[in-house]
Formats: C-alpha cells, structure tokens, sequence
C-alpha cells in the first residue's frame, strides 16, 4: 500500500499579498490623514456653542484682522487660577483663526516671576498680591505693535452692573479696539499749560510733574507745553486735552476766553485750581471762572479744612485729608456700589460749587469748613474760627461731558479739581498714595478718550449669581418634591416588571 503525498497549500504567496494590501491600506490612510490636515489648514473652521455667542467673532473684528500686515503681540498676564483665563485663551484662538499676523504670548505671574517682571519693567504695569499670594496687576493684557501699546484692564473686559447684578462680557470689544488703537500712525497730543507758573512738567522733585508725564507717554500720548499769554487764538491748536495744573498768578481773559472756544470745539481739559492768595490775605480769583461756568460750576475762592479726625492728616491743620470719591467713570476703581474703597489724598484744596450739569467726583465729610483768607492762621485765630464756622460737606471735584461739537467729533469733557496735588510726583512715588494715582490716571484716560476706531456689537448681559423669584422658588420645590421622586419611582417600576417579565 503505496503513501500518499501530503502537499500544504502555497501560503508564501497569501501571506505576501495581504502585506501588501496592508501596507497600501497603511499608506492610503496616511495620505488621507495628511491631506485632511492640509484642507483644515486651509479652511480653519471653530464650532461656538456658548448662547451667546462669545467667541463668534463680529464682521468688523474679522476685517481687522484680515487687514494686518505688520505683527501684532498680545500679551496676556493673567494667572491659571483666574476666571479669565480661559475665555482670553479661547477668543484669542479665534482670533489667531483668522491672520498669523498676531503673536500671543500668555505669562502666569505666579509661575513665571521672571518673564513677568521684565513686561512689568518694559511697559510700568503696577502689580500687588492679594490675601491668598497670588499676584494681581493693573493690566490683563498688553497689545503692542513697535513702540505702541495699550492696556486693558480687568474692568475693560468685563462689565459690572452691581445694581441691577449683572454681568456684560466685552472681551471682543476691548480686544478688537486695542489693536486698532496700535495700529494708528498719529499720537493723541496732551497739552500742558505754562506762562501762569503752573507745576513743572519736567520738575523731578516732589510736587513735579516728572512722574506724570513719563507716565502719560507710555500710554502713547503725545505731550508739550503751552504758552497760553504770546498767542491765545492759536496755542491751543492740535491739543486733545490741555492740563492746567496748580498755576500761581492769575489767568487774563484772553487766555481763559482761548481754553472755553478750544473746549467748545472739541478739546478737553483738566484744571487743577490750587487756591491762591493776594497780597492782603485773602484766597484769589484764578482766571479761570469763564471755564469753570462751562462746565457748569463755579470756583470757590476758600481754603477747605477737614475736622473729622478719621479723614484728616494729624499734622497740619486739616487742610490734608482723605477726599470721598463719588461713584464716575474717573473714580472707577476708587468706588464701588456707591461705597468708597480707596481714598484719595488731597492737600491744600478750595471748593468748588457744582451748578446745572456737573456731576460730583471728589468730597469731603460732613465735617469740614472753610477759609475765606489765611488771616486766622497767621494770627492764630484758626481754633476760634473753626468753632464758630458750621461744619458742612463741600465738592472737592466735579465732571462734565459737553455736547459733540459736530458729527464724528468727539464730546468735549471738563474736570474740574480744587488742588493740584493730586498730579504731583509724590503720588507716583509712594505706594500709599494708590488712591491718589488711580485718580489722575483715570482722569486722563476719561478725559481723554477718543472715538472707538472700530464698532464691536456688545454681548448680551446675564445676571450674576442665583435669581431666585418666587416662581423659580416653586417650580424648584416642584423638582424635589415630584418630579425627581417620581422619576425614580417610575424606573424603579419598569426595572421591577421588566425582570418578573425575564423570569417568567
């Protein structure tokens, strides 16, 4: 009985073929994966899903962007642990969606102190630690173009309504107009008047105005000096916003009559009016009652004293103390709910006399008084004279926005400021003086504000926290007691049916 041959089937040439397919399979999916990835590139699409909106960005931000042709940078100094962070990273991803022109660059000042403290020095950014040590700073984000920037607060990212507690996002907003306040060619110009002997703009000593002004350009303002007595109708040309800070000697009535038709045709002004004195005594007119009367106020010529000892300044006669700053745009910051948080330090201040169209910024309690001259206190009479006065609350600063000019002009603002020391170099130098420095800073920035370069359509507010109305009461007691109850009666039914059903 003959053995038959046992053949195995050719598996050398299956096993080659299906490598092959394998390995074509492998290579098709790669082109695939790659060319993908190429016409993402191509055509970067993101999905928002938020109610709002919050990162679909407007048609004027994305023609904004689409128009750069020079490298934006966007710094970002916002720690991980800020409710912040999150939604920048997100919007600014949309913007970087749209041009590779934008650099981002986000530093934690918390995890990286050494990066942080080179922008801090580059750009003056003031920064604290709150109770719990994380680091806080008066600028969230940086946008800078060449030797141009500009700041954004947290209060330009978010909005508050704390009556009606509500919250408005405004982070496309702030974002968008900071870029295009960058990508301007000419400076806003800030005048300083001179000829009246006002405060120094270049005195470095301690009521200078050194620190103001070196403060002032790193804002991207322009700033130069007046002489309001050689050619009053023409001074004043080309000035945004003119600051007469502390001047001594009288203005004449051409000078004055200069700054009301500059004001009327679009220029705003701070005047710093430190009370003066003449020769017999007594506290000076300044000149500068025709502008004062623009902005709806009238300057008093006093010196105010403070009497409660919880505002006044131990040494002296009370004539330096903490001013109560009223809810405005220039005490953001200072005041809150209508309740004062930082104080601001005032020396030597007259009062002023809001009339019809000026609002209060700056007041002093309830138990202040005022000087008509300096006799009293030469001949020291100051006690007597203070006892027999009747303690009142008098206006230390007051504010006006003026009707536009013309259309597309910006609305003329006044501040009106009964003592030039808020401005001085001291308050830069000394940090308990904050108040004092927010202040001054605030009111060049409200005074000085120009139209939004572009037109970012505002998100919807929401409100902040738990409504709870007596509807919302009901139908929550409705969920506990009912609803959710019922629910897992009604599973717990099905599974019980549903497994006598299985067992029999």
């Amino acid at each position: 009985m003959g053995v038959s041959r046992f053949r195995l089937p050719r598996l050398g040439r299956g096993i080659g073929r299906a490598q092959a397919l394998s390995a074509a399979g492998v290579f098709a999916a790669a082109v695939l994966a790659v060319n993908v990835n190429w016409l993402s590139a191509r055509t970067y699409v993101r999905w928002d899903f938020t109610s709002e909106g919050l990162y679909t960005l407007s048609q004027p931000t994305r023609e904004l962007l689409r128009a750069l042709d020079e490298p934006v940078d966007v710094v970002v100094l916002l720690s991980r642990a800020d409710p912040l962070a999150v939604s920048v990273r997100h919007l600014l991803a949309a913007y970087r969606a749209e041009t590779s022109a934008l650099r981002v660059t986000s530093i934690d000042p918390d995890q990286q102190p050494a990066q942080f403290l080179a922008i801090q020095q580059k750009y003056g950014i003031l920064s604290g630690k709150t109770e719990d040590g994380r680091i806080v700073t008066d600028a969230s984000i940086v946008v800078a173009r060449g030797d141009r920037h500009w700041f954004l607060t947290p209060d330009d990212l978010l909005r508050f309504d704390e009556e009606a507690g509500r919250v408005q996002p405004a982070l496309e907003q702030a974002l968008t107009e900071g870029i295009a306040n960058v990508l301007g060619t000419e400076k806003a110009t800030i005048c300083f008047s001179r000829g009246h002997d006002e405060l120094g703009l270049n005195d470095a000593g301690p009521e200078g105005l050194a620190e103001l002004r070196n403060r002032i350009e790193k804002n991207n303002y322009a700033v130069e000096e007046r002489d309001l007595r050689t050619d009053p109708g023409t001074a004043l040309a080309g000035c945004r916003l003119l600051v007469v800070a502390g001047p001594k000697l009288r203005f004449g009535e051409a000078a004055s009559a200069s700054i009301v038709r500059a004001v009327r045709d679009g220029m705003s002004a701070l005047v710093l009016a430190s009370p003066t004195v003449d020769d017999d005594g007594r506290f000076s007119p300044s000149g500068l009652e025709p502008v004062a009367a623009l902005a709806g106020a009238e300057l008093a010529n006093d010196l105010v004293l403070e009497t409660d000892p919880g505002r006044r300044l131990p040494r002296g006669l009370g004539e330096v103390f903490f001013a109560e700053p009223v809810a405005h745009p220039v005490t953001r910051g200072l005041a809150h709910g209508g309740r004062p948080e930082l104080d601001v330090l005032v020396s030597e201040s007259r009062s002023i006399v809001p009339k019809q169209g000026a609002g209060v910024v700056l007041r002093t309690s309830d138990a202040a008084v005022s000087l008509g001259d300096v006799r009293p206190i030469l001949e020291g009479r100051l006690g007597d004279v203070v006892r027999a006065a009747e303690p009142r609350r008098f206006v230390l600063a007051v504010g006006s926005e003026l009707a536009k000019p013309r259309e597309g002009a910006p609305a003329p603002r006044l501040l009106l400021v009964g003592t030039a020391s808020v401005a001085e170099n001291r308050v830069f130098r000394d940090p308990a003086l904050y108040g004092s420095r927010m202040f001054v800073e605030n009111a060049i920035s409200w005074l000085s504000a120009r139209p939004a370069l572009v037109s970012v359509p505002e998100k919807p507010s929401r409100a902040i926290g738990l409504g709870l109305t007596e509807e919302a009461l009901s139908e929550v007691m409705r969920y506990v007691l009912i609803y959710m109850p019922g629910s897992a009666a009604v599973i717990g039914l099905f599974v019980l049916l549903r497994r006598r059903a299985v067992e029999a």
